[in-house]
């Protein structure tokens, strides 16, 4: 009985860090201009949202949640972590962060475009919908400035 109110502790908590990181990562997110619809338009900032101590990776990790695409700093889920906020909208990496991206995961219902450079400059690959998580190849890594992720898939 002990073991069954110490598990169902631990889930609460983590289900209550979980719907923090998620407002954590939100309240990180700075919008601009909303009137792009491809990636020739108006683009906006994503601000990170930085995880740190013994078991950051795991936070990171637990943090992207189904419906999010998230961007790690690190691989395996290490570091800082960006939250795509919406679709349809080009959205560049926060300058202390651009080109500090080592691994994603697309849980999102939609394709997740990256790029090299701001405003969806030079395409460098694409990741499909609910993808599993990975670190990026070595021809992407610590390249990525703004990412597209079209509605709808």
């Amino acid at each position: 009985m002990k073991n069954k109110i110490t598990l169902a502790a631990v889930g609460a908590t983590l289900l209550l860090a979980s719907t923090m990181g998620t407002a954590l990562a939100q309240d990180q997110t700075q919008t601009g201009s909303s009137s792009a619809t491809a990636p020739a338009g108006d683009s906006q900032v994503i601000k990170p949202v930085h995880f740190s101590g013994a078991d950051a990776r795991i936070k990171a990790w637990d943090q992207c949640h189904h419906g999010q695409a998230c961007l790690f700093q690190n691989s395996d889920g290490g570091g800082s972590m960006w939250v795509v906020p919406s679709c349809n909208q080009i959205w560049n990496l926060d300058p202390s962060m651009n080109n500090r991206t080592s691994s994603l995961w697309n849980r999102a219902g939609s394709t997740l475009n990256v790029y090299n450079g701001n405003g969806g400059n030079t395409m460098l690959g694409s990741y499909g919908a609910f993808g599993p998580p990975i670190n990026l190849p070595g021809s992407f890594n610590d390249k990525i400035s703004s990412v597209y992720a079209p509605c709808g898939g």
